[in-house]
């Protein structure tokens, strides 16, 4: 009776610690979101080392006052394979990594795949997203954006897919107001004309976001495009994930407004 009884509490302790294992898995965003904001309080995130890919090597840059800069000389870095169009559009978004934060999204775009109606409104909250206000040229604005690494103009995802969202400020995510540097809108805007021109038209487009170490904001995001049979779209850039102005924590996505 005694060796059945112990073989149970075994068995039940299992069935216990795989439940917890499955919740915090499930749950990890919220649990995140309060042990990065107890231990993160510094606002500036340290630099990092031994870096050493392209991509990776992008990360390290610090924004100055160029909001978007070229990348090998702004060509995209695909393969011939990579730009066949045998299968006809796709999209692929990879899975969160396990501090739940977004990875490279990539697709082949073509006409058939933009939306017709209008996108829902988001409700997702995006690692280390938080709500501030400031005023620029007397306009009232957000310094942060759930932006779309694959923007719905472009493939009408559902909207609220945690694998195609990140926490972005403005000045990454939309076109600018008040000065003429491009945002990563300009660059989906620049696709979608292209796109609507033909059903023949494809371009093959990829964007990535750079995280420092176990920062749960990404420090910018990499953009790659390229039309197929054409140079109608051709880009490579990286775009800062910063706002003039302001001194973002990158790990919990705190700010402060610049005096």
């Amino acid at each position: 009776m005694y060796h059945l009884h112990g073989r149970w509490l075994r068995r039940l302790s299992i069935i216990i610690v795989i439940i917890i294992a499955v919740v915090v898995f499930i749950r990890r965003d919220v649990i995140l979101n309060k042990v990065f904001n107890q231990i993160g309080q510094s606002n500036v995130a340290p630099t990092t080392k031994n870096i050493s890919n392209q991509s990776k090597d992008l990360v390290t840059k610090n924004f100055v006052d160029q909001q978007t800069m070229p990348v090998e000389n702004n060509q995209p870095d695909f393969k011939p394979n990579e730009l066949k169009i045998t299968k006809g559009s796709w999209l692929k978004l990879a899975h969160r990594d396990w501090l739940g934060r977004p990875q490279r999204a990539e697709a082949l775009l073509d006409k058939s795949r933009m939306p017709n109606a209008q996108r829902q409104r988001l409700t997702i909250k995006t690692p280390g997203y938080h709500v501030y206000h400031f005023n620029q040229n007397g306009q009232s604005n957000y310094l942060y954006n759930r932006s779309h690494l694959i923007g719905y103009q472009l493939v009408g995802l559902n909207n609220d897919d945690a694998r195609n969202l990140i926490t972005g400020t403005t000045a990454l995510n939309s076109t600018h107001q008040f000065d003429q540097q491009p945002a990563m809108a300009d660059y989906e805007n620049a696709i979608a004309s292209y796109l609507k021109q033909s059903n023949h038209h494809f371009v093959r487009y990829r964007v990535t976001p750079l995280y420092r170490n176990v920062e749960r904001v990404p420090r910018g995001v990499e953009m790659e495009a390229q039309s197929i049979g054409d140079d109608g779209i051709k880009f490579h850039v990286y775009i800062f994930n910063s706002q003039p102005g302001w001194q973002i924590n990158y790990y919990t996505g705190t700010a402060l407004q610049r005096n």
